[in-house]
């Protein structure tokens, strides 16, 4: 990191052998001022003169021009006015005392006026670091994307520090990105490795912040209150390091202001991205409980026409039997879409459980009977052991091969089948609302009935997850917990079918 071009106040901003030229030139203007007046100015009145040189050249160049101003204007003084003239000799000793004083002031007056120019230059430059701070907060504060804050680090450390930057930010998995080679041009190979150790330190609280090199440019860790949110590097425009004080609390305290700019972007991000998510499902859920309560009436209506027309088959010319069967199994099937609908609006708005101990073969059971001609193309098999406790739950299940077992204090419970399975990748997608299982699937659908599953089951406390068999099919494990259930007479178990 290099520091940025002097500016015009900086005391260091003139060469050495320019201020010592000036002292000497001062010294001998001085001189050839006061010579035309030597019969008539006192000893003390050319003093004064020298001195002001002293004072005037510790303030425009600094420390050791004055101290050459002083040491050289005791000279002059000595060689040009105290008898004998043109002589260092001195007759009276009364002017030893004399010089020496003048050189003591003198040296004085150089430290005195050089310190207080230096802590002027400090304090300008102090409130020009603030200003620049100021300026950064101000400029992140408003940043709503990452491209801002960076567009805003990049400007605040060309100025302050002659440098370029560049920010590495982690992704949702918290793995450093590093930008293709084009964005980096200009900083040449980065070393991901040290970046990612850098990404990866924990930084104590109250511990300075590390400067941590990388080749030739810096790798700062951007520590936000919650975690370290990405890697900054910093390119210098030349070799000279950070030394001054100054500039590294300028450093940390920029650093620390991008880091809290991106934590408030992505915080920003997930609020604003959760907060269109929570419309959009409500605007979901309206849309489906208005729309099943409007298909219930007339599906009643289809309905019922249906079976009144059939109780009249007899008297209806042949064939037309088959169609009045065709349109009862649609609207009935249709009608069981608009219920899953309203399952699905009921459970997101909340539903309140009834919740009972109930055994798991009478739940299976009651599921399969539902389901009857829906399974009637299919082979089901139930495999339950004798010992399973009872589950408190509001009941209600689906399945075409079932196993359950009580492991690690839950009750198990597997659904699987010999279809196709599910496409890989799509295990956790298949519970989202209107996904279905295969696009070109035979059979109706909204897509509804393993969203239901999922809200049902962790509206109990348990969970879902979907995953394909090895022997071929989709296997769906659940979990529910068993609680405390009540004691149960072995003649009641041995009487449940």
């Amino acid at each position: 990191m290099s520091r940025p071009p002097p500016r015009d106040d900086d005391p260091d901003r003139h060469p050495a052998w320019s201020g010592f030229a000036w002292a000497i030139a001062g010294v001998a203007f001085t001189t050839l001022f006061a010579s035309p007046w030597r019969p008539t100015l006192e000893s003390a009145n050319i003093v004064m003169l020298y001195l002001l040189v002293v004072v005037v050249v510790a303030y425009l160049f600094g420390r050791w021009p004055a101290t050459v101003a002083a040491v050289c204007g005791v000279a002059a003084f000595d060689f040009f006015f105290v008898p004998p003239h043109f002589s260092f000799a001195v007759t009276d000793v009364q002017y030893l005392l004399t010089f020496a004083v003048m050189l003591a002031t003198g040296l004085a007056i150089a430290h005195l006026t050089a310190r207080l120019r230096q802590q002027a230059w400090q304090a300008r430059q102090r409130e020009r670091q603030s200003t620049e701070l100021y300026q950064l907060a101000r400029a992140l504060s408003g940043a709503l994307s990452d491209e801002q804050i960076a567009e805003a680090a990049t400007r605040f450390f060309g100025c302050s520090f002659g440098a370029r930057v560049l920010i590495l930010l982690c992704d949702q998995q918290g793995e450093l990105v590093v930008p293709q080679a084009a964005v980096l041009a200009g900083f040449g190979p980065v070393d991901t490795n040290v970046a990612r150790a850098v990404l990866g330190r924990d930084l104590p609280p109250g511990e300075r912040l590390p400067l941590v090199e990388a080749g030739d440019m810096l790798c700062l860790p951007l520590t936000a209150p919650m975690r370290t949110r990405g890697v900054l590097l910093v390119a210098p425009a030349d070799s000279v390091p950070v030394a001054a004080t100054a500039q590294r609390l300028q450093l940390e305290t920029c650093v620390a202001l991008i880091a809290i700019a991106v934590e408030r972007v992505h915080f920003v991000t997930v609020a604003r991205q959760a907060t269109v998510h929570m419309e959009g499902e409500r605007l979901r859920t309206t849309l489906l409980s208005a729309l099943s309560h409007d298909l219930r009436t007339p599906l009643t209506a289809i309905l019922g026409s249906a079976e009144s027309m059939r109780l009249a088959g007899p008297a209806l010319p042949a064939g037309h039997m088959e169609l009045i069967d065709a349109v009862r199994d649609q609207a009935r099937r249709t009608g069981e879409l608009v219920e899953n609908m309203l399952d699905m609006a009921r459970l997101e708005s909340g539903v309140q459980l009834r919740r009972e101990w109930q055994p798991l073969e009478e739940i299976i059971g009651s599921a399969l009977g539902a389901r009857a001609a829906m399974l009637a193309a299919h082979t089901v098999t139930v495999v339950l052991p004798p010992d399973l406790p009872l589950i408190e739950c509001d009941a209600t299940g689906s399945a075409i091969d079932i196993t359950a077992a009580v492991e690690d204090g839950a009750l198990c419970i597997k659904v699987a089948d010999n279809g196709p399975g599910i496409e890989h990748g799509r295990e956790a997608r298949i519970f989202d609302k209107f996904e279905r299982g295969q696009a070109g699937a035979q059979t109706a659908g909204l897509g509804l009935g393993l969203a239901i599953c999922r809200a049902v089951v962790e509206v109990h406390g348990g969970s879902i997850r979907a995953e394909n068999a090895r022997s071929g099919g989709a296997v769906f494990n659940i979990r529910l917990p068993l609680g405390n259930p009540p004691p149960v007479a072995e003649s009641t178990r041995d009487a449940a079918p």
